[in-house]
């Protein structure tokens, strides 16, 4: 018996390292946008929060490939993408990669140092977290004990993925939500 309670103590100090680590920064990959020519033929891509078309959509978010653009990487046949600069990039989400030329195959995004944690205040949502009003359209938020898987950062900004309206959705959150 006492065998058992040990691993378990073992077991949960385990499962809490992880969160401990984001009260000092999160310990995930960062995000690191790159800059697109715009294509002469470009055309209007759907914007997804996620690597398939069953993930969350807001608000018809759309990539149009014929202005600046960012690319972060890419899983599988879906390439992370947002409209914009290096510096300054509009709401993120997910493309078929196949409608953009000349993809770069580098970086793959298989979010490996990703983690389980938990929600501890309420967390809104956003997809567009540089921007002046991040929040702006979003009314879509995570509340305390909310399960959540932290899968990179950006600034002080981690993205997340989550169950919402019965849909997986990966947006931010703001890392001071989770401890």
């Amino acid at each position: 018996m006492r065998f058992f309670k040990c691993l378990l103590a073992a077991i949960l100090l385990f499962m809490l390292l992880p969160c401990c680590a984001l009260g000092e920064g999160a310990d995930v990959s960062a995000l690191v946008p790159m800059e697109r020519t715009p294509e002469s033929d470009g055309q209007v891509l759907d914007l997804y929060c996620g690597p398939t078309q069953g993930f969350y959509r807001h608000g018809g978010q759309t990539l149009d490939t014929g202005k600046p653009y960012v690319l972060f990487g890419q899983y599988d046949c879906w390439a992370m993408a947002a409209q914009g600069s290096a510096d300054n990039f509009g709401p993120v989400g997910w493309v078929e990669a196949g409608s953009i030329a000349d993809i770069p195959y580098q970086p793959q995004l298989g979010f490996e140092d990703g983690f389980a944690a938990t929600v501890e205040e309420t967390a809104q949502l956003t997809d567009n977290p540089l921007s002046d009003d991040p929040f702006a359209g979003w009314t879509l938020s995570l509340e305390p004990g909310t399960s959540i898987i932290v899968l990179a950062q950006v600034d002080g900004w981690l993205y997340v993925q989550a169950e919402l309206e019965d849909a997986p959705v990966r947006a931010f959150i703001q890392a001071d939500t989770v401890f």
